[in-house]
């Protein structure tokens, strides 16, 4: 395998905690952007978030969305690591950009599905069908930062009868 496809470790985390963090942000600014455009409170969003480590008691109280940010870049950058990990098991920049927005569907599932279900019952309010779009989003923006060039270019390229073009 070229250097192409083959990268250390080391830096295909740092690309999962940037494309992470990138995409939380955008992700971030979407949601924040949907909420305050059908009649809610911008902050919420982040508000909602800050209960992941202040308790969903606080809903009731007094919930931090500086706190929500930090957790939402926080776990933006643990779901890019987890991406970063998966990629060598990708061939192509197509698969990467088809596993991209699969994960920002699993992502959805475990988040909105699972997680709040057994143990964040403030986001049984989130707006699920939204929430599946934004999730599809983030997980096919983390996808570009491990797109590659060249790696497509990798294989020979194949003549209509099946004979690499360079020996023709």
């Amino acid at each position: 395998m070229s250097s192409l496809v083959t990268e250390r470790l080391a830096g295909r985390l740092v690309r999962g905690v940037v494309g992470g963090v990138l995409s939380g942000l955008v992700f971030a600014a979407v949601t924040i952007w949907f909420t305050s455009s059908t009649g809610g409170k911008s902050d919420m969003p982040l508000r909602m978030i800050s209960t992941i480590v202040l308790g969903d008691a606080m809903m009731k109280g007094t919930t931090s969305p500086g706190v929500g940010w930090l957790v939402h870049l926080v776990l933006s950058a643990g779901f890019g690591v987890v991406f970063a990990l998966l990629v060598p098991w990708l061939r192509s920049n197509a698969g990467i950009a088809v596993a991209g927005t699969v994960y920002g569907a699993v992502l959805f599932v475990l988040n909105f599905l699972i997680l709040d279900q057994l143990f964040f019952t403030t986001f049984k309010a989130a707006n699920k069908p939204f929430e599946l779009l934004a999730h599809l989003v983030f997980g096919t923006l983390l996808a570009f930062a491990f797109l590659r060039a060249g790696v497509a270019g990798e294989r020979p390229a194949v003549a209509h009868r099946g004979e690499p073009a360079a020996s023709r």
